[in-house]
């Protein structure tokens, strides 16, 4: 399928109190029209980083993007000036943060921000405008939307103004939407609703979604494909049911064994929880080798010395690991 957005070996750097960082290393993907993508990983992978650069958001003056690119419709973004990505912005590419209550203005109403797009990028006047508020509540399942429209985020409960943040990235039709944790904090009811309705936009408007979450029911449920991070890099890409049920780096192993799992034990039914030793090493103290080194348990003394590079498991699967290479060699 032709690419809709592709990245290629994007880099982005911090200027911190230990010099510059690189927070995003050599992160590459594309997306086709229609498909979802799962990224996953860690908190402070780059999961987040990497949708704010997309979106050309990346917090300045500290961060920079200083290598690769981001094509968005053959556009490179990383090269285009900021009137350019206001227009693509909220129009043609479009994001659901974490936390609604933080994106939400708390002195307009919902109506007011969510037409205020649609006045900007398609141009309505202030009724019409109205009007396209009122039709994007319908759209998320908000009763009685023409009441609730004047109605301010605090009178909203957390999976509504969820639903809400969906309406103002949907306003304009993006060809994009990236959701970054969009289920974060919600009970599970609602987190069903919410996945439910992202699969219902994708169906009938052939959005392509970019869904990045811990959780990996979701994306077993939502994605076609899933990318696995660790400390700004991507170190596995494949479709997902090779990333669930074939995993071929010892990361995203260990993060599928993380996933609790029942066992049976003197009659009872208990969660039987385990987890990935260690912690994320800083960013700036990386060294030479495989970033995952230091917690894997099959590290070798390559991986502490080289990067690995990339290894086709299987058509449209890779990982960046040693191990596969030293596999190969030996068959």
């Amino acid at each position: 399928m032709d690419s809709l957005l592709e990245l290629e070996h994007l880099e982005v750097e911090f200027d911190t109190w230990d010099g510059r960082v690189r927070v995003l290393d050599g992160v590459s993907f594309s997306l086709a029209a229609g498909e979802t993508l799962g990224i996953v990983g860690e908190s402070g992978c780059g999961k987040s980083m990497t949708a704010l650069a997309i979106m050309g958001l990346v917090p300045t003056p500290a961060g920079h993007i200083t290598g690769g690119s981001i094509r968005f419709a053959g556009e490179d973004l990383v090269r285009a000036p900021q009137a350019r990505l206001r227009q693509l912005r909220g129009n043609r590419i479009a994001m659901i943060f974490q936390e609604p209550m933080t994106s939400l203005n708390p002195v307009f109403t919902v109506g007011e921000q969510i037409a205020e797009a649609a006045r900007e990028h398609l141009g309505l006047s202030g009724t019409e405008s109205r009007h396209r508020s009122v039709e994007m509540l319908r759209a998320v399942h908000i009763p009685e939307a023409e009441k609730r429209v004047d109605e301010y985020p605090h009178q909203f409960s957390g999976g509504m103004r969820q639903r809400v943040m969906i309406a103002m990235a949907l306003a304009c039709e993006p060809q994009v939407l990236i959701a970054d944790e969009p289920t974060t904090a919600l009970d599970v009811t609602v987190q069903a609703q919410i996945f439910d309705l992202l699969q219902e936009l994708r169906e009938t408007k052939g959005t392509a979604i970019v869904l990045i979450t811990h959780d990996m029911g979701a994306i077993a449920e939502m994605t076609d494909r899933v990318i696995v991070m660790y400390a700004g890099r991507r170190v596995e890409e494949g479709a997902v049911e090779d990333i669930l049920d074939r995993p071929a780096h010892p990361y995203t192993r260990g993060l599928l064994a993380c996933r609790p799992q029942l066992q049976l034990g003197k009659g009872a039914v208990r969660p039987a929880l385990r987890e990935i030793p260690g912690v994320v090493p800083p960013l700036h103290l990386l060294g030479r080798g495989c970033a995952f080194a230091e917690r894997c348990p099959d590290a070798m003394p390559r991986c502490r010395d080289e990067r690995p590079v990339e290894t086709v498991v299987r058509a449209g699967h890779a990982a960046a690991c040693w191990l596969l290479d030293e596999r190969r060699e030996a068959a």
